[in-house]
């Protein structure tokens, strides 16, 4: 999800909109706006989807929020939140993990991930996306066709040549991530959306070189030595080494710890931006 939410904002459309509510810059309104986007999404998970529970009340927060930032943009003459946009922001929750579990280490059955997939429906459905535009269909196979298309005309060509503006508020949203992971570096998670996306000269392993690709324009070859190496590691440890079950419940583990950091003791936060800017609640 956290690459899915970078990702879109090479969608101008989004992009402006984001733009116009000041909410995703400087780097502590990015840090806050993304740290309640994860405390909203687990609670969708978490609680039951029906009237009253604490997922219910979080659904009526986000679709009031884009309702009021869609009215407010459009007063200003900026655009409003369309359902194509919608559409793109489902992708942005879903498309990464359905498109590319194997690259990002995600190991579950096909039933799993139909469940994943109807899950995120119900959540389109429940933010106003028409079931023409819900890009979670009645069956995998049409999920996987919508997304697909999606990456393909909307994210690659973007992400193939990117805007002065994306480079600008990608940087606010991954620095204030950083609060969650502090090894998050702005260039590695670059390169890991426009590698997954297909941009071209973001390969990697061998099996992902093109014959007859030029090699001294991998683009990973001008990446500092410190990104190589973080780029190395989270490649190595989301396609191999989460194979592993015990390594994958050492890995959760880890989420969970660092959510709990985040949630109750910001350390990084309180450090970066004072007590006063560092705790986040929904």
């Amino acid at each position: 999800m956290y690459l899915g939410l970078v990702a879109i904002l090479v969608i101008p459309s989004v992009l402006n909109i984001l733009i116009h509510t000041k909410k995703s810059s400087p780097t502590v309104a990015a840090y806050k706006r993304y740290i309640q986007t994860i405390f909203h999404t687990l609670r969708w998970f978490r609680y039951d989807i029906k009237p009253g529970t604490k997922a219910w009340k979080s659904l009526e927060i986000v679709r009031k929020m884009h309702f009021n930032a869609s009215n407010s943009a459009s007063s200003a003459k900026v655009g409003i939140i369309s359902q194509t946009d919608l559409s793109i922001t489902q992708f942005s929750f879903m498309g990464f993990a359905v498109l590319f579990k194997k690259e990002l280490g995600i190991h579950c059955s096909d039933d799993e991930m139909e469940d994943f997939c109807h899950f995120w429906r119900v959540i389109g459905h429940l933010h106003g996306v028409k079931d023409e535009f819900n890009v979670c269909c009645s069956t995998f196979e049409k999920t996987k066709d919508k997304l697909q298309v999606i990456q393909n005309e909307f994210l690659l060509p973007h992400l193939s040549n990117t805007s002065e503006s994306f480079q600008k508020y990608s940087k606010y949203i991954i620095s204030g991530a950083q609060c969650f992971d502090i090894l998050d570096y702005y260039e590695p998670i670059i390169f890991m959306i426009k590698r997954l996306i297909g941009v071209a000269g973001y390969h990697y392993l061998e099996s992902e070189i093109p014959p007859n690709f030029e090699r001294n324009n991998l683009k990973y070859l001008k990446l500092s030595y410190l990104d190589r190496l973080n780029l190395f590691l989270s490649i190595i440890t989301r396609q191999f080494r989460l194979k592993v079950w015990i390594l994958r419940w050492i890995h959760n583990i880890g989420t969970y710890v660092a959510e709990f950091i985040v949630r109750y003791i910001p350390i990084i936060a309180i450090i970066r931006f004072g007590p006063q800017k560092a705790f986040v609640r929904i």
